[in-house]
């Protein structure tokens, strides 16, 4: 039962917390629906203060233990600031460089990264924050490779968010590893169907991913994107590539957690999703564009990954579009 911990401090952005909570709930509540399951996440706060943390004037949030009693956690959430970052917070410097220390994954929300970085954890590794404190970032923390074109970064086990929508993207992928793709995308479209988007495609920046690269199914993903439109046999694929069949679906599973069949599924449905937005084709020309002629087996396909019918996402959709005259 894996368990998440949100940390709450006096100058913390209760939108960064308010937010990825609701969404975990959503996605175990759904879970639960679905797969006739117990709860399988454990939340809980944890601050760096013994007492009740009062906000605005208007309410105050009593927590559930100290940063420095944590343990076994399987990701941690760093809140944006208010404002000005300030890291004046000792104790909890210390309890993250335990944690990270202790395998724990942690996801800096926008200013957050600013706690990883005076942790001492980001030192000669990627990440980036929210764009208004870029350059306020790069000054105060120069050991940092910041990336100011990306809105996810990933240092191993560290992530950084450079924005709540970016957030957002990170918490469907966490969601996504906690239960499955299915549950993600139930989440995705219940908070925000129209501008959601999978977090590797989020202005992604993974320093993991050239530690030990497959060139092999690096090229085998872009001939599935290549070939997504139309017949697809991988039988073709592991030719073009000189691979055995079997060494294709174990190399392409191990690359990505994937099988190639996913994979292209998933390539289809998110080029799917884009002209449901964008045109007014029906949804029976839209399958066959992505490469599916029995338009009910695509709609069966599209609610299973994305999480509801390309009718009710189109209407979704277009529910948002207006015009300010």
């Amino acid at each position: 039962m894996p368990k998440i911990a949100f940390i709450l401090h006096p100058q913390a952005l209760l939108t960064g917390l308010t937010m990825p909570v609701e969404m975990f709930r959503a996605g175990d509540e759904l879970n639960r629906v679905r797969h006739r399951t117990g709860p399988r996440l454990r939340l809980t706060l944890a601050t760096t203060h013994d007492r009740e943390i009062g906000w605005q004037s208007i309410l105050s949030v009593t927590p559930r233990c100290r940063l420095e009693e944590l343990e076994g956690v399987d990701l941690v959430y760093l809140p944006p600031f208010w404002r000005r970052p300030t890291v004046d917070l000792p104790n909890a410097l210390a309890a993250i460089r335990r944690l990270a220390a202790a395998g724990s994954l942690f996801s800096a929300m926008s200013t957050g990264a600013y706690l990883l970085a005076a942790a001492g954890l980001l030192d000669g590794r990627v990440a980036t924050t929210h764009w208004t404190f870029l350059d306020d970032f790069a000054q105060r923390f120069p050991a940092v490779e910041l990336k100011r074109q990306h809105l996810i970064t990933r240092a191993g086990n560290l992530y950084c968010a450079g924005s709540l929508n970016a957030t957002a993207d990170l918490t469907a992928h966490f969601i996504e590893r906690f239960y499955n793709a299915d549950i993600a995308r139930g989440v995705e479209a219940q908070f925000s169907p129209e501008i959601r988007r999978p977090a590797t495609q989020q202005g992604w920046f993974d320093d993991t991913v050239g530690a030990q690269p497959d060139e092999l199914m690096a090229e085998a993903q872009q001939w599935l994107r290549d070939h997504a439109g139309g017949p697809v046999d991988l039988a073709e694929l592991a030719d073009h590539i000189e691979i055995s069949r079997r060494s294709l679906n174990r190399r392409f599973r191990e690359a990505t957690g994937h099988t190639p069949i996913r994979f292209l599924q998933q390539v289809r449905i998110d080029q799917a999703s884009a002209l449901l937005r964008n045109s007014n084709l029906g949804v029976a020309e839209i399958a066959s564009l992505v490469g599916y002629q029995d338009a009910a087996h695509f709609a069966t396909l599209y609610r299973r990954l994305a999480g509801q019918s390309p009718s009710r996402y189109r209407a979704a959709v277009r529910a948002k579009l207006f015009s300010p005259e």
